[in-house]
């Protein structure tokens, strides 16, 4: 009976530890300082703040979600910052910069813990090097940390982009281009520049209009939207685009 507790409470050691080896600590803040939330796999972490550090994460993947809070486009609440998968270090701390814009993430640093079994310990032996290379003496047999590259949606690659393009003006409606361009819409982000292209490629006024309200949501780079308004013959579609997206 005593070998059998025994082997229980060894056991149940090399888990807490194990699980502690795979901690991982998130750092987050939005490009524009921002005050945000935060959900990780589906559950809210703390309240609304300009930047955020959540501690006692595993090391793999995680769905994130990040939440601007405040004043957009005229109107009060939460407005989507990110949405997507992430990919946290384990047994290191992670700084990450969120572009709501681009709907996308950079990992500004990653930093391996001195004590991979106390990641709040600080080591006084060396005070002026940076984590990194305090780390090298415990951490040189483990693994080298994997580099993480930022996570998002990319915009339509430019043989993709002459392809779709090619395809729409090969059309000889206007309704049928505008179908092509719906199906494409429901698979590809964009660029600013690439709207204005696609816009070009339509005749009537109500169309170009249509394509940039429809192509909004899906655009990276909605800071240039404003750009947009230079394909249009009347200020009334200017005015209508304006409109659209101050309601969203």
């Amino acid at each position: 009976m005593k070998r059998i507790i025994t082997l229980a409470l060894i056991t149940l050691t090399v888990l807490s530890a194990s699980a502690q080896f795979g901690q991982s600590i998130l750092n987050l803040r939005l490009n524009d300082n921002a005050p945000f939330k935060v959900f990780i796999d589906g559950q809210q972490t703390g309240g609304v703040g300009s930047v955020a550090r959540i501690s006692n994460l595993q090391g793999g993947k995680h769905f994130l979600q990040v939440y601007r809070v405040g004043n957009t486009w005229g109107h009060h609440g939460m407005n989507s910052a990110f949405r997507g998968m992430i990919v946290l270090t384990a047994n290191a701390e992670s700084w990450v910069t969120v572009f709501p814009e681009m709907q996308k993430v950079k990992f500004d640093d990653i930093r391996a813990f001195m004590d991979p079994c106390n990641p709040n310990k600080v080591d006084v032996r060396y005070p002026r090097l940076p984590v990194r290379e305090r780390c090298e003496n415990e951490l040189q047999n483990r693994a080298p940390i994997a580099p993480v590259t930022p996570i998002g949606p990319m915009p339509m690659c430019q043989n993709d982009f002459s392809q779709l393009k090619q395809t729409i003006d090969n059309a000889g409606f206007e309704s049928t281009r505008l179908t092509i361009f719906k199906q494409a819409l429901c698979y590809n982000y964009f660029t600013t520049s690439q709207v204005r292209e696609l816009m070009q490629l339509f005749w009537f006024e109500s169309s170009k209009l249509e394509v940039a309200k429809l192509a909004y949501p899906k655009t990276l780079d909605q800071n240039n939207y404003y750009l947009v308004n230079n394909e249009f013959g009347f200020s009334s579609s200017v005015n209508a685009l304006g409109d659209y997206i101050a309601m969203r």
